[in-house]
């Protein structure tokens, strides 16, 4: 080793800690980085309560979806004095009031029995074919024989339960043998069993039915009601009803709206907001709190929460005047000083009280009304703008429709007539029978026409014969030809040997003086303009908008607290253009940028570190070289 060398950090020749000297220096020159250090300390934090926050946020918007689904303040409550017989529940939009119920008959589901068998896995049952159909389910066929190896009861019921068509089969003992119990899946009459059975099971043997199949009776207000089904959907509006038994006597529905629901939701969106708030103060506040993060003040962050802060307060824009159209009047009030929500509930009893309940909606959730009857609001596009919008119809929906030139006489026609009827390209072909009348020819197309699955109606127009398709529009091209020919006297159907075509018309008009899109009945305002995808459902006719001079009253739209909320959040949050999304972004190019600088830094050093070591070893060196010329001259002295 040369005298001058340097060992673990020391100067052989010098005796100097070396080592410690240049960590010193270098330590010197470290200092920046560790003021750089504590910056992307500060902006990670920052970015991780952004990110905190937009989870959150997210939180707070699922309970404004709850809000604003048709079960936050729209929903109903069913409740009957006597639940012994039934059962009841309401969905939104049913209608408030109380009806009189009486069951006077419960469905049942067809089933029969087979003859006693000794035992189930036993090849006992005859050689023949049974066929099974509940229904318009499928047939079950089986071909039982030896030779198949399906001549046991438990065979048998396996392939009953295996076709999957509507019908079950289970065995049962009644102490002496076994027996086959063949039932209909579904209750009603519409699902009655259709046997045939050539075997010694004797399943289609008038004595083995065990029970018919029955529908449910029930009368409600009077008012003679059947259901296939024990649970009858479509007897009061928005109201299902299980039926279990029979009733003795009358039992009182009662179908109110769901005000405690209502207030527990509006209870539930108080506390999430007031949860987003606290968040903001305990991590977005005043800068000289300890506990405030590094983005305290930043103006994206303030216009953020200003931003739910004023979603908060104002009117809702749309609502008719005189009609309840802010949170402050529903009870919902932001506290002095600390921004939080209150929920003053006397006051949302009030309105209850005061038969206001239904205005509650119009404040939380995005309501549309229409102040013509013929029109009926259905929806509207996200970027639309609440308001009022008056409605002009030019053109009415019209169903595609082929009609006889002449009424068919009473006795029917005189000669076998063959209909084709193609409704958008499918058709099928009606045969007709001399001497049949008008009402048994619409039978007989109908019957054709659910066969072939066209969607189109045939009527009795005082005897003319009409064939429509079942809804409005010009998506529906209608051809109807007759092999006889129509001659004016009804001894035919009067359609003619030449196919008569008609094509649906669809709605036209505008919607705030802005041409909508017509298809069907329905008219969409048009994108880009303040009814951007506004729906409203026009029930006019020719003659109707002949009359009104084709003014259709108003639309009014608004956008509830809730649904403003929801899409403030979604501009927020949202991952690509959000404000939060170009919050984290910003930071994150501010640590890519700091990053960069410590690079730099942490490289220069490793070169300075180089140098100096360099340095202090040519020291070494020269230190050596001088107490070699000192020794040199003290021998010659």
């Amino acid at each position: 080793m040369p005298l001058g060398s340097i060992a673990f950090g020391q100067g052989l020749v010098s005796g100097l800690d070396f080592r410690s000297i240049i960590d010193a220096l270098l330590e010197a020159e470290r200092a920046p980085i560790k003021t750089l250090q504590k910056r992307i300390d500060t902006f990670n934090r920052a970015k991780s309560s952004a990110e905190e926050l937009s989870g959150l946020l997210e939180t707070f918007k699922s309970k404004l979806e709850e809000l604003s689904s048709d079960t936050g303040v729209g929903g109903k409550t069913a409740s009957l004095d006597d639940e012994t017989a039934l059962t009841a529940s309401a969905r939104p939009g049913a209608l408030a009031g109380t009806y009189q119920i009486e069951v006077t008959r419960i469905a049942q589901a067809h089933r029969v029995r087979s003859d006693g068998f000794a035992d189930r896995y036993s090849p006992l049952v005859s050689d023949g074919t049974i066929t099974i159909q509940s229904g318009s389910n499928d047939t079950i066929t089986i071909d039982v024989s030896a030779a198949n190896g399906n001549n046991s009861l438990r065979a048998i019921a396996d392939e009953i339960n295996n076709a999957d068509a509507g019908v079950i089969a289970s065995i049962v003992n009644d102490g002496s043998s076994d027996i086959l119990i063949v039932r209909a899946e579904e209750t009603g009459t519409e699902n009655a069993l259709t046997i045939t059975d050539t075997t010694n099971l004797n399943l289609d043997d008038a004595g083995n039915e065990l029970q018919p199949a029955q529908d449910a009776e029930l009368i409600i207000d009077g008012i003679t009601v059947t259901s296939s089904s024990n649970t009858v959907t479509g007897a009061i509006q928005g109201v299902t009803l299980e039926l279990t038994a029979e009733t003795t006597s009358p039992v009182t529905l009662t179908v109110a709206d769901d005000v405690e629901g209502a207030k527990q939701a509006l209870r539930d969106f108080v506390e999430a907001y007031n949860e987003v708030n606290d968040y903001f103060d305990k991590n977005f506040g005043s800068a000289e709190l300890e506990s405030a993060s590094a983005v305290a003040g930043d103006a994206l962050i303030r216009g953020i929460q200003r931003q739910l802060q004023q979603l908060l307060t104002g009117s809702v824009t749309g609502i008719p005047d005189g009609k309840l159209d802010s949170l402050s009047e529903l009870g919902i009030l932001v506290a002095d000083g600390t921004g939080r929500l209150e929920f003053k509930e006397s006051t949302f009893d009030d309105i209850v009280e005061q038969g206001r309940f239904d205005e509650v909606r119009a404040v939380i959730q995005s309501t549309g009304t229409a102040t013509d009857g013929s029109v009926v609001f259905l929806s509207a596009g996200s970027n639309a703008v609440p308001g009022t919008y008056a409605v002009h119809i030019t053109q009415a929906a019209e169903k595609a429709e082929v009609r006889g030139g002449t009424a068919i006489r009473s006795q029917g026609i005189s000669k076998n007539e063959t209909l084709t009827i193609t409704l958008n390209g499918t058709s099928t072909d009606v045969a007709l029978a001399k001497n049949d009348t008008i009402s048994v020819i619409v039978d007989k197309i109908n019957a054709a026409l659910d066969a072939a699955g066209i969607e189109a109606t045939a009527l009795d127009d005082n005897g003319v014969l009409v064939i429509q398709a079942n809804d409005y529009g010009s998506q529906y091209d209608l051809t109807v030809v007759s092999d006889r020919q129509a001659k004016g006297d009804g001894k035919s159907t009067e359609i003619g040997t030449t196919p008569q075509n008609s094509v649906g018309v669809d709605v036209a008009g505008t919607i705030g003086g802005e041409t909508g899109v017509g298809t069907g009945q329905v008219l969409v305002g048009p994108d880009g303009t303040d009814v951007d995808g506004i729906r409203i459902r026009v029930y006019a006719t020719a003659d109707s908008v002949a009359a009104k001079g084709g003014d259709f009253g108003t639309v009014g739209y608004s956008l509830g607290v809730a649904d403003r909320f929801i899409n403030a959040i979604d501009d927020i949050t949202d991952p690509f253009e959000g404000t939060i999304h170009a919050l984290t972004e910003g930071l994150q190019d501010s640590i890519d940028t700091i990053q960069e600088r410590i690079d730099a830094i942490n490289a220069r050093l490793v070169r300075r570190e180089e140098l100096l070591v360099r340095q202090f070893s040519a020291a070494e060196q020269a230190i050596a070289q001088l107490q070699q010329m000192q020794a040199s001259l003290q021998q010659r002295a």
